[in-house]
């Protein structure tokens, strides 16, 4: 029996190059079954975490993270960090931090609940920590309870709504490991201590009836026993009537071995069956029941401590992590495990349980057997449970439908049908043959709506036969049937039933159906002409998208107008004529015309469009201009009489029409018709004209416009054409002669608008005329003088005309900024000096005073302006024009200038400044000193010989730039200036920023002697508070230590208050080393000193004799270090020696590798060495490197002494190098002392001892050095231990290939199948070795291939032996691997291509009822046609409901038409196709027709006729029509009354005699014409009993007295007789119940008016108000339901003109297609 459980190894750790001391419950995180999070620490390099892709284990991603704790997202790319009370959120995937927080107390344990929520344990409170909002902080939830205080925290978990959590811990009491929990319930707040060890929360449903249980699910072992609970948490929240969960307590069973030690660990419930795995600490896992607590499996699946586990989605398992580094997958076997139950525990009723609620396989029997034994003892309602859960519906088939609907019913209790159809709507959807009995129960009682309802909750399946139940009852819901079932010919039947005809091409379309445009449109006109026209829209459309037939649009056009359907015929020619095509020029015109004489607002809307080019203009002028329509005969007319007739109509034209339709019309056409229109209505036309003039003055011409205007006197004309086009014209005569106009007409505000606004007149011009005119209004001439700058001839016209206050005016309202211009003009023209005063003082806050201090100026009247400017200064003005102006004007009259210039701030020195230069040079001084006006200031004292005040001013300015320019050598008076600065300004000063800036300056400016000088004199020379100053005295040596380098050693000599520590680089800098050495020595530096000697002067021996002298360690220390760097070890380390001084350590170990292993050198450093590890800190580095020297200097057995004893020598470092530089010797000793033999074996490789590097892998177990040990082993034909070595290296998935290509590329086939054949035994064996074995068979021993797959196909890669096999040609293997694969269609083209190797039936129909592929099924019909036609029946029985019946009858019938005539092999399916007819199919249909009366089996055909009535009754009409057979005949007459012929079953009825089927058949009709002409035929022959039966059947279709008088001309009274009598008391029943519904009629009328006339006269409201609507008798509106007035017929935007009153019912409804 196959295995019930999968046990698999996802990865391995140490495969993964983790170190085993990184594999522990502190250092492995899993949160779900994505990401491994492992935190690597080894002891010297930095701390780093690696991320495993689950999926994907080669992909691993390494951070250098020091973190603590380390947590990937459950199911985002976010990682948790941890590190102390630092906790932070990092988003690898977009490589940005989330958040972070600080807690106040470390946390010692945490985990994700859900992908949002992070828990966090303290040592006292738990915590949860959204982490969606990037702004939140932990929350507390609750405080730890007093039992978990001293325990180790191991899990914490949540239900999915974070309501209930449990907190669990270990706690080590005695010998004994005890579990502590603490379950809290978020909403009540409070908490409950549980001694248990493991637990988890689930989701569990325990019937259909239940919303949802939550369980909660714990295992505990105590002193006295071990148990596993299942308890419903939360029973308050659900509703009063819902299940509840009974509670289940287990035995948790231990073996006796490890019943002491073992206990539970972790717990987890599988997301797809209700099962819990429950791990124990020595490995074991045990599988339970939810529902019963059952323990349904157990075993031990590893020999190591699970620590970590997490739900694997994808199986419905786990995947657990042991302490080998082991990720293994724990799962069911969905199809053994039922089996396995039944076998192991016995159990039937737990199996059918397990099976039915998780949907396992394994059960069916006992579904069946129980089934049947339910069903015969009566319970019926727990058979139907069973069968309604059978496993994969098994039990749900038409026969156990049968078997419930052969149950009689009993009185007062449901049917067994019933109860059957209850449990399998309870627990979810029917197929289609339950679906379709349910209808037929369903619509027995009338309760449709139950079946939509049904049918909106996905409760049932909808299929044709569901759809032919409903049909009879409900068509809609029919309808909604055959669409959800893709019954095409069904939905297209229900559409045209129900009028639907719009929707039957929109689903023709959807589903891809052909259908004829003209019949479908000729049928629907006659139901509906909106129908009609949609359709042939719809088809046009198609046809115009390229995808439909053509179409005759006359016909369809005059089908519609021929029925008089006007407004449906426009709407088809216009989307059919939308491409205005030359060849549519008729319908264009028959579409006018027609619309023209019946409806002229459409055809006006339609010509508006202008969509029309090529109909006959003429013929449709013509018809505009009798309906009225002149605009629309304008636009057709050609003739320029016709044009100057219909434009006389003016007053039914609009402006903008006549506007428009000008730009038509050449330019002395439009002369002619407007004189026409002046002609007809001078006045009335005339503005009119001018409008029209002015759109077209470009190509008219304005004079030829305006002539035409004054020929007849019409000035008003003139002014309104010009109005017209003065906006837009250019042109200046234009522009006058509106001016001129307006003047004349006294339009002031249009020639003051035009002069203010136009840029195109001649401002010359107009002026001359305007001041010739002399207009009343002055604003004409203002705007132009203004705008064109003749100020002064303004000026100069209105002083002229004693015109001043127009002057004020101006200045004051219009634009003041002109008011310089002005006074200049004034006091050109002499007028009164009051006036201008009074004139500025009006203005004097808006007036640009440098442009009127200009004007003044240049006239030399400023002191005109000394009371403006005054008053200026005293109202608060700052401007600076005003106050410049004031100080020329002082400077001018003397009237203090300096004190001005020296005080006031606001004045521009930039303006005065020259102004004063010509007059006074140091005023222009004073100026620019004020305003520091560098530039100005140097030009002017320069000039004028002021260079005292130049040097104070640059003294006092301490500006660097300024101090440059001055000291430039460009500077011709640089002398002169240095003089004054080095003897008057410097000497002067007390401020030392000033003489900084100054000293600076002399040295910017490459002045070093200058700057000596000044530096000598206030430093050696002075005795002020510069004498001591340090900083002048480091700027006089550094000075001369650039410049003079004589003077240096002097200055050092006698100066004291120098930097000397900055001073010496300098000077070292600069080359002078004894100067620098003497400083040191001066400041009893010895190191310093000794730095100088050696590094600058380079004399070892002076060096020497210096360290010897001051007898410093540090001397001797940097001597050491200089020796050193020399290459001089030995006596660098003698003078490290003298210095005591170990710091060196590693400047003495990188000196001594220079070397190359020179021996002298490690001796020496083993001296030092010796030395050093008594006094430095880093021993690790000190004896690492004093065992190198030992293995250096060959002195082994010291050095196997020194690693004996006590050292902190990283041996494996020292080993490492040793290998490298091949000392293998040493190496191996260390190797070997250190226990390192993963790095041993390749020692012993390169020694040749290969069986002991075999040994030390064995002990080393890690991948690289298996792979080393084996390649090696393999080049030197060690096979053997090579062997012995693959062995651990092809349970590694991804080494695999690798080795295997090596054994293969060295020849090794056989080894390496050998290899491979030795490794499936192996307990870690994967997919891949059985895979890589099977390739290996199919290349080199294909014998063995079969026997491989069959016994190992569960555990190879499929697709990779199923591209070996194909390649070899393997075929029996390769249809073995396509079946176990899945890939039945592959496996069945395998057999049919291969069928003697291949092909077996039952293996055949068994893949023939799993494949996919349709066409495999046609082929394979095919295929047993040709191999194997007495099995055919058998296999389309098999796949009769996944193909087509229609496509199997053509492929059979096609098949042997040339042997066997027209029905080929169709006798040969009969028995399938009868079992295949109850689906209504078509060509079924017609086959077994065709076989039927091939057979003359007329009881069949006429059971297949009544039954099925899905084929061409016509077409098998007339075939049985000729037949030899009467009966054939008779079943031609019965396939012509429901086809609705019946005068042709009725011709030949009479034919054979067959007088009772030509009576039924009349009746059948209903056809009043048709019976009264058989009874005439029945008397005519003398068959007068035949008459009077004809009576009887067709009573209601012949009437009386046509049945009268054919009894009375035939004398055949008495067998008419009873017919009249029952006429005639019909007649008088129906008259009697006429009577009294007219009677009851009157009297409910007559009540109503009674009782509205009483409503009228109790309402007081009406004498005011008037009677309410509902008082008043109903008006008749417009159209046929008087809906109000009539509207525009268009929803496309095209027209929107109401139609004239009485055409088309009075109300226009055109809608055109979307396409137009």
């Amino acid at each position: 029996m196959s295995q019930p459980v999968q046990l698999e190894e996802i990865l391995s750790l140490t495969s993964l190059d983790i170190n085993t001391e990184s594999i522990s419950f502190s250092t492995v995180t899993m949160e779900s079954d994505k990401y491994l999070c492992v935190r690597e620490v080894s002891g010297g390099s930095q701390n780093q975490v690696a991320i495993i892709d689950i999926q994907e284990p080669s992909n691993i991603i390494r951070r250098p993270i020091t973190a603590d704790s380390v947590l990937m997202n459950p199911a985002t790319k976010v990682l948790a960090l941890k590190a102390g009370v630092q906790l932070q959120l990092f988003d690898i995937g977009k490589k940005s931090k989330v958040k972070s927080y600080v807690m106040e107390e470390e946390v010692l344990f945490w985990k994700w609940l859900s992908q949002k929520t992070l828990g966090l344990v303290t040592s006292h409170s738990v915590y949860h920590w959204d982490c969606t909002d990037t702004s939140s902080e932990p929350v507390k939830m609750y405080d730890r309870h007093a039992t978990l205080m001293n325990a180790q925290i191991i899990n914490y978990r949540a239900d999915e709504d974070e309501k209930w959590l449990v907190l669990i811990g270990l706690q080590q009491e005695g010998d004994k490991v005890v579990g502590r929990m603490q379950l809290y319930s978020v909403e009540r707040r409070v908490s409950q201590a549980i001694e248990g060890h493991a637990a988890a929360f689930c989701k569990f449903q325990i019937n259909s009836k239940d919303p949802g249980t939550k369980l909660f699910v714990f295992a505990t072992k105590t002193s006295n026993a071990s148990k596993f609970h299942v308890i419903e948490i939360g029973q308050d929240k659900k509703p009063s009537d819902a299940p509840r969960f009974t509670k289940c307590v287990t035995d948790i069973y231990y073996p006796p071995e490890a019943a002491e030690k073992d206990f539970p660990v972790a717990l987890q419930v599988s997301s797809m069956y209700s099962f819990a795995y429950l791990v124990t600490r020595l490995g074991y896992v045990q599988v339970y029941d939810l529902e019963s607590g059952r323990c349904l499996y157990m075993n031990r699946i590893t020999e190591s401590t699970i620590f970590l586990t997490a739900v694997h989605t994808n199986t419905g398992g786990f995947i657990g992590l042991n302490r080998r580094g082991q990720l293994l997958g724990f799962s069911v076997e969905p199809n053994y495990f039922v089996p396995y139950i039944l076998d192991s525990l016995g159990d039937v009723q737990l199996a059918i349980k397990v099976a039915s609620r998780n949907k396992l396989p394994g059960a069916e029997d006992l579904y069946e057997r129980y089934f049947d034994q339910l069903f015969n003892a009566g319970n019926y309602k727990e058979a139907a449970r069973v069968a309604a859960e059978s496993p994969g519906g098994i039990l749900r088939t038409p026969e156990t439908i049968a078997k419930f609907k052969s149950v009689p019913a009993t009185q007062g209790q449901p049917s067994a049908l019933l109860l059957y159809f209850q449990a399998l709507l309870e627990r979810g959807a029917l197929n289609r043959f339950e679906s379709a009995e349910l209808g037929g129960q369903v619509i027995q009682f009338g309760r449709t709506q139950l079946l939509e309802r049904w049918m909106n909750e996905d409760k049932i399946t909808c299929s044709e036969e569901l759809g032919d139940v409903v049909r009879s009852s409900d068509p809609k819901l029919a309808l909604q049937i055959y669409l959800k079932a893709e019954a095409h010919g069904k939905v297209i039947e229900a559409f045209l039933e129900n009028g639907a005809y719009d929707k039957i091409l929109l689903y023709a379309k959807r589903v891809g159906l052909s259908v004829e445009p003209m019949e479908l449109i000729q049928t629907a006109v006659n139901y509906s002409p909106k129908s009609a026209l949609d359709l042939a829209q719809y088809f046009l459309k198609q046809f115009q998208e390229g995808g439909g037939k053509p179409l005759d649009h006359a016909a369809i056009a005059e089908m519609f107008y021929s029925r008089g359907l006007i407004q449906e015929g426009t709407s088809y020619l216009l989307d059919a004529l939308k491409d205005d095509r030359a060849e549519d020029a008729e319908l264009q015109t028959r579409l006018l015309e027609v619309n023209l004489l019946s409806a002229p607002p459409v055809a006006d809307a339609i010509m508006a469009q202008n969509i029309f080019h090529y109909y006959d203009r003429k013929k449709i002028a013509n018809l505009c201009e009798r309906q009225g329509l002149f605009q629309r005969a304008l636009e057709n007319y050609n003739d320029l009489d016709d044009i100057k007739r219909v434009m006389a109509n003016t007053h039914a034209l609009s402006p903008e029409f006549l506007i428009g339709y000008f730009a038509n019309l050449s330019p002395e056409d439009s002369l002619d018709c407007l004189k026409e229109l002046l002609r007809v209505n001078p006045r009335g036309n005339s503005q009119l004209c001018a409008q029209i003039a002015s759109n077209y003055a470009d190509q008219l011409g304005p004079q030829r416009v305006v002539s035409l205007f004054e020929e007849r006197g019409l000035t008003e004309g003139v002014f309104y054409f010009l109005g017209g086009i003065v906006n837009y014209s250019e042109d200046p005569d234009v522009h006058f002669k509106y001016i001129e106009t307006a003047i004349k007409l006294g339009q002031f505000h249009e020639a003051e608008r035009v002069t203010r606004e136009s840029n195109f007149y001649d401002p010359e011009k107009v002026k001359d005329f305007l001041m010739d005119t002399r207009p009343k209004d002055p604003r004409p001439l203002i705007n132009v003088c203004d705008r064109f700058g003749y100020i002064p001839e303004l000026i100069r016209y209105m002083v002229k005309n004693n015109q001043l206050k127009f002057i004020e005016g101006y200045v004051q309202r219009v634009n003041p900024a002109k008011t310089p211009q002005v006074i200049g003009a004034l006091i050109d023209l002499d007028v009164e000096e009051y006036f201008i005063k009074d004139l500025l003082q009006s203005v004097k806050n808006l007036v640009p005073v440098d442009e009127l201090v200009d004007e003044v100026e240049r006239r030399g009247r400023l002191k005109i302006l000394l009371q403006f400017l005054e008053a200026k200064v005293a109202d608060g003005s700052t401007e600076s024009s005003v106050h410049s102006a004031l100080a020329k004007v002082y400077v001018d009259c003397n009237i203090n200038p300096e004190h001005f210039l020296d005080t006031n701030p606001y004045y521009d020195p930039l303006v005065v400044g020259p102004y004063c230069e010509k007059r006074d040079p140091y005023f222009a001084y004073i100026a620019y000193r004020k305003g520091q006006c560098d530039d100005e200031l140097l030009s002017v004292t320069n000039r004028n010989g002021l260079f005292k005040e130049q040097a104070r001013y640059v003294v006092e300015r301490e500006d660097s730039d300024l101090w440059a320019r001055v000291l430039s050598p460009d500077n011709e008076n640089r002398r002169q200036f240095i003089d004054q600065a080095v003897n008057t300004a410097l000497p002067e000063q007390k401020n030392p920023e000033r003489i900084s800036v100054a000293v600076k300056a002399f040295m910017t400016a490459d002045l070093p002697h200058e700057l000596i000088e000044l530096l000598e004199k206030l430093v050696l020379r002075g005795s002020g508070s510069f004498a001591n100053n340090r900083n002048l005295q480091n700027l006089l040596i550094l000075t001369a230590i650039k410049s003079d380098t004589s003077r240096v050693m002097d200055y050092i000599r006698k100066l004291d208050n120098f930097d000397g520590m900055d001073i010496a680089p300098v000077a070292i800098d600069a080359g002078l080393y004894e100067e620098a050495f003497e400083i040191y020595c001066k400041l009893k530096q010895p190191e310093a000193a000794v730095d100088v000697l050696l590094e600058q002067i380079g004399d070892l021996n002076r060096a020497t004799e210096f360290a010897e002298k001051v007898n410093s360690p540090m001397v001797w220390s940097k001597l050491g270090v200089a020796r050193l760097e020399r290459g001089d070890v030995v006596g660098g380390v003698d003078a490290l020696l003298r210095a005591k001084d170990p710091a060196p350590y590693q400047k003495v170990v990188e000196a001594a590798r220079a070397t190359d292993g020179d021996q002298p050198s490690f001796e020496a450093v083993i001296k030092f060495l010796h030395m050093a590890r008594t006094k430095v800190k880093d021993l690790v580095f000190v004896d690492t490197e004093l065992v190198y020297a030992f293995c250096v200097c060959d002195r082994l057995n010291e050095m196997e002494e020194f690693v004996a004893g006590a050292n902190s020598a990283n041996l494996e470092e020292v080993g490492d190098r040793c290998f490298d530089e091949q000392r293998f010797n040493a190496a191996k000793i260390l190797f070997s002392k250190i226990g390192n033999f993963a790095k041993l074996a390749p020692v012993l490789v390169c020694l040749g001892d290969y069986a002991g590097a075999v040994e030390a892998a064995k002990k080393a177990d890690r991948l690289k050095t298996w792979k080393l040990v084996c390649y090696a082993c393999l080049e030197a034909e060690e096979l053997h231990h090579a062997q012995a070595c693959g062995l651990h290296i092809i349970v590694e998935p991804e080494e695999l290939d690798e080795i295997l290509q090596f054994y293969q590329n060295l020849g090794y086939f056989e080894a390496a199948i050998e290899l491979l054949e030795a490794g499936v035994s192996l307990e870690r064996a994967h997919s891949g070795i059985f895979t890589e074995l099977g390739i290996l068979y199919s290349k080199y021993r294909e014998e063995s291939l079969m026997d491989h797959l069959k016994m190992w196909w569960q555990r190879c890669s499929i697709p990779r032996l199923i591209r070996a096999t194909e390649a070899s040609s393997q075929w029996p293997e390769l249809c073995f691997l396509y079946i176990r694969y899945d890939e039945l269609d592959n496996a069945a083209n395998i057999m049919m291509n291969h069928s003697p190797f291949c092909w077996s039936h039952s293996g055949f129909t068994e893949v023939m009822s799993k494949v996919t592929n349709t066409e495999i099924l046609y082929r394979s019909v095919e295929f047993y046609l040709d191999e194997h036609p007495n099995l055919l029946n058998e296999l389309l029985s098999l796949i009769s409901s996944r193909i087509d019946a229609g496509r199997v009858v053509y492929i059979v019938r096609r098949a042997g038409e040339q042997e066997m005539g027209p029905l080929g092999y169709l006798p040969l399916v009969k028995p399938f196709l009868m079992k295949v007819q109850e689906n209504n199919i078509v060509t079924v249909n017609e086959a077994l027709h065709d076989i039927f009366v091939d057979e003359e089996d007329i009881s069949s055909l006429r059971q297949s006729i009544q039954k099925y009535d899905n084929f061409d009754q016509s077409e098998l009409a007339r075939l049985l029509e000729q037949h030899e057979l009467v009966e054939m005949r008779r079943v031609s007459v019965d396939l012509y009354c429901r086809t609705g012929r019946h005068e042709k079953a009725l011709e030949l009825c009479k034919k054979d005699s067959l007088f009772r089927d030509a009576v039924a058949t009349a009746a059948d009709s209903g056809n009043s014409e048709m019976a009264e002409n058989l009874a005439r035929f029945f008397l005519h022959n003398n068959r007068p009993e035949c008459f009077s039966f004809c009576l009887y059947s067709c009573y209601e279709i012949i009437r009386a007295d046509v049945a009268l008088e054919l009894s009375w001309q035939h004398q055949a009274t008495d067998f008419t007789m009873p017919y009249m009598i029952q006429k005639l008391h019909d007649l008088t029943s129906r008259l009697s119940r006429l009577e009294s519904e007219r009677a009851a009629q009157l009297q409910r009328k007559k009540e109503k008016q009674q009782a509205q006339e009483a409503e009228v006269n109790e309402d007081p409201s009406i004498v005011i108000h008037g009677l309410q609507p509902t008082q008043q008798t109903p008006m008749l509106g417009y159209g046929p339901f008087g809906n109000g007035p009539p509207s525009a017929y268009s929803q496309s935007g095209l027209l929107s003109l109401p139609p004239a009153p009485g055409t088309w019912n009075s109300q226009v409804n055109f809608q055109p297609s979307r396409s137009s």
